[in-house]
């Protein structure tokens, strides 16, 4: 007699392994435990063979005869329905494995900077990161690399070309490429979608722009005291309050160690690896400039950074983190970080201090045959009393003062 729902459902547990026979090979196995299974047994090779079809009530007594009868019709095709089985499980647990091992994009940055940033400078491994993780990965960080397509990439890109930021777009495009031929090389994916997007016409051409700077007294003046009104991260307050008074390029100051600074002998020194020209850079710190990086002391003195990241102890903040902040002040378009050095340069110029001693100073290679051969500490002294002067006479600026022009050039 075939079995009914009906006769399934009552059916208990009577402490032995139960076989109820539905027909044609199909039955009912109550466990001792009571747990209920329809099994299936064929024939094939002239051997017997059983195999579990699924487990009631998940699998309904219908549901089970269809079964059946499927695997019925593949024996009748010469297939062996526990191999298949065990086939699809073999082919399912391949597929959830190469789940696992898929990589986001924010994984594959990651993996390739750490591969990479041991043979780079600091300045090109800081400069790789910040603009990935600013521009990209916000974009596409959480996507899978082998789904990535060259429309999202260009996508992204096309996101920076709204902010302006067209400058950026060729380097962006180049290390995300450098990223996926990474993965394709290592069998992480089979592409690099980077490749397929055209080399122009689909981005708007960049004008060069002049590094905005102020030099008259009335603009600094303005431009010094609403520094001082700088309500962001500690980091970044002190770090555009410094920028006038040290000339350093924006990632020079933005990646400050602790390990660079002398305070006792009121010296930044700088090794060649963190230089735009390959030359170590020795700064002559003012009253002013101590004072503000000793007020750090508390807050990052345990970090390898003076000005380390409101995000990370381990990291410095981004160099566009005090362009950022002149910004917010109103001053976009007006003064850049890179731009302090051009005010300093202009004014120090035109005050008459020794050129040498300025061109010393903003670390400037020199084609001249006297000031090709580089000291690090040549010209210190003067150096050093053009520098104090130089932040007396911000000081002066900002102050609202009657400031006297400070030609003390000794020359």
């Amino acid at each position: 007699m075939a079995l009914t729902d009906t006769q399934i459902r009552k059916a208990k547990s009577n402490g032995k392994v139960q076989k109820l026979n539905d027909g044609d090979g199909l039955r009912l196995e109550i466990s001792k435990a009571g747990t209920k299974s329809f099994k299936y047994r064929y024939q094939v090779n002239g051997k017997d063979s059983n195999i579990t079809l699924g487990a009631y009530p998940a699998l309904s007594l219908a549901e089970a005869r269809i079964k059946r009868d499927e695997v019925k019709a593949a024996v009748r095709q010469g297939i062996n329905p526990i191999q298949q089985k065990q086939q699809a499980k073999a082919e399912q647990q391949a597929i959830e494995q190469t789940q696992q091992n898929r990589l986001t994009l924010t994984q594959l940055f990651e993996q390739w900077h750490d591969h990479n940033e041991g043979g780079w400078n600091y300045k090109y491994a800081t400069d790789v990161r910040n603009r990935i993780t600013i521009h990209l990965l916000p974009v596409l960080g959480d996507q899978f690399i082998d789904e990535i397509t060259p429309q999202q990439v260009i996508f992204a890109l096309k996101q920076m070309e709204a902010k302006g930021l067209g400058d950026s777009i060729r380097k962006v495009q180049q290390y995300t490429s450098r990223m996926f031929r990474y993965g394709v090389g290592l069998g992480l994916c089979s592409v690099d979608p980077v490749r397929d997007i055209p080399a122009g016409d689909i981005f708007k051409k960049q004008t060069k722009q002049n590094l905005h700077h102020l030099t008259k007294p009335a603009d600094l003046y303005q431009l010094l005291n609403a520094i001082d009104t700088y309500l962001g991260d500690i980091s970044t307050a002190t770090a555009l309050k410094l920028a006038p008074h040290v000339f350093l390029r924006p990632a020079e100051l933005a990646g400050l160690r602790w390990s660079e600074v002398d305070l006792n002998n009121g010296l930044i020194t700088i090794e060649a690896n963190r230089m735009k020209m390959k030359r170590p850079h020795v700064v002559p710190l003012s009253r002013q400039a101590k004072e503000l990086i000793q007020s750090m002391q508390p807050i990052s003195g345990s970090s390898e950074y003076v000005f380390v990241s409101p995000r990370s102890q381990v990291r410095p903040i981004n160099e566009q983190s005090i362009n950022a902040g002149l910004k917010r002040l109103g001053f976009g378009g007006k003064q850049t970080a890179h731009g302090f050095r051009h005010t300093a340069s202009t004014l120090l110029n035109e005050q008459g201090f020794n050129r040498d001693w300025i061109e010393m100073q903003l670390a400037h290679a020199s084609g001249d045959s006297v000031r090709g051969t580089y000291n690090k500490a040549e010209y210190l002294s003067g150096r050093t009393t053009m520098m104090q002067a130089w932040s007396d006479y911000l000081d002066g600026i900002k102050a609202g003062a009657d400031v006297v022009p400070i030609n003390r050039s000794g020359a």
